[in-house]
């Protein structure tokens, strides 16, 4: 099968890695052919061309934006309308006659890969990676009834967990759905627990958004030090929403608070893992959490909010530590920085548990098998 991938944005975070990890396993294998359209140049092409994977350029608007305000929303409404109505007719005119078989939507957030199936009259797969309105706060510019058609005749909705696949069944009960973990290129763990270093260091990768709360990050830091614990450091690495990024900035100010750091966005994240000691998924309403897998695989045990997926990668006890509140962020970060052993024991299990359940090998071959269903 062509099968034409659709990504709205170009840089290399969650979505777009798994993404790429993908394609890179479909084309290895060798029976589709996989194209991307995405909306710039970037790293991620630059990885496409390398393996000899084609590319589109092409601006992706939203068919969901986050929903602060009815005018400012009915404003934002009638422009992106346009330029989705303007963007399908250069897709479609490129893309007529070439063959494609099957559409991949990369994320809930677009509608593009449904709209142009319908014009092509070929087939749509959507990869729902995100609890779109509780996680973000987004609405749809389309009416409901539109939405819901897209969603019922889509040939799969491919969702990345557990906790999305229960919401999905409610939302579209009658749609056609398949749950497959993401998957994560296998790479050497890194050997920091083994080292003397002073400092136990946590790290918390990805986009600064309210939701994922990097801010109670900070905050159980700074009750760590109010207590007279010292030894340890915090890094946020990502870019991300302006404001939220500036109250972040202004919190580490405020309190003087050195021992955490806003490192800004990370083009090699396993290089990074490599000088942590543990990793933090803080985020509400997480998906499933790309980033987890990496700290895992990375042999550290993982500090996660008890929300959305997260409870399905970490298992409390037993390759991290579930948390629900600042006060037991700042414990589970405590009793960490104290047990060197526990650590060593978490990041072990949690190694063991990412390879076996979380590997790009054994996403790549799930998606090879719903591909052979459809195509069959």
């Amino acid at each position: 099968m062509r099968i034409l991938f659709i990504s709205h944005y170009d840089n290399l975070y969650g979505a777009n890695r798994a993404l790429l990890s993908l394609m890179l396993g479909l084309k290895a294998e060798g029976r589709h052919e996989p194209l991307l359209v995405i909306p710039a140049e970037g790293e991620m092409t630059r990885q496409l061309s390398a393996a000899g994977i084609e590319y589109f350029i092409c601006g992706i608007t939203q068919w969901q934006a986050i929903y602060r305000e009815p005018l400012s929303f009915t404003i934002k409404k009638s422009k992106r309308l346009k330029q989705i109505e303007a963007e399908l007719e250069i897709l479609y005119e490129h893309f007529k006659g070439k063959n494609i078989d099957l559409i991949h939507s990369n994320s809930s957030v677009i509608g593009h890969g449904a709209m142009l199936a319908e014009k092509l009259g070929c087939k749509h797969v959507w990869h729902i990676r995100e609890f779109a309105r509780e996680h973000y706060g987004m609405r749809y510019f389309y009416p409901q009834d539109v939405v819901d058609k897209y969603y019922n005749v889509a040939e799969r909705l491919i969702l990345i967990s557990d906790a999305l696949k229960t919401y999905y069944d409610k939302l579209y009960p009658d749609a056609k759905k398949v749950r497959i973990y993401d998957g994560v290129e296998i790479f050497e763990a890194g050997t920091n627990i083994e080292s003397d270093k002073k400092y136990c260091i946590f790290i918390y990768t990805g986009y600064l958004f309210p939701k994922k709360r990097q801010l109670d990050v900070l905050k159980a830091a700074l009750e760590l030090r109010k207590k007279g614990v010292k030894d340890f450091r915090v890094i946020l690495a990502g870019n991300g929403d302006a404001a939220y990024t500036k109250e972040l900035e202004s919190f580490i100010k405020n309190h003087d608070l050195k021992e955490a750091e806003l490192k800004g966005f990370v083009d090699d994240v396993p290089a990074l893992l490599k000088q942590c000691d543990v990793g933090v998924i803080a985020s509400e309403y997480e998906g499933f959490g790309l980033v987890t897998v990496e700290y895992m695989l990375n042999s550290m045990p993982v500090i996660g909010y008890r929300s959305g997926a997260t409870p399905e990668i970490v298992e409390d006890g037993k390759t991290g530590l579930l948390y629900d509140n600042v006060n037991g962020l700042a414990e589970a970060m405590e009793r960490l920085i104290k047990d060197k052993q526990l650590r060593k024991s978490l990041g072990v299990a949690g190694r063991e548990r990412a390879v076996n359940e979380f590997s790009a090998e054994a996403n790549v071959k799930a998606v090879q098998k719903l591909l052979d269903e459809i195509d069959g």
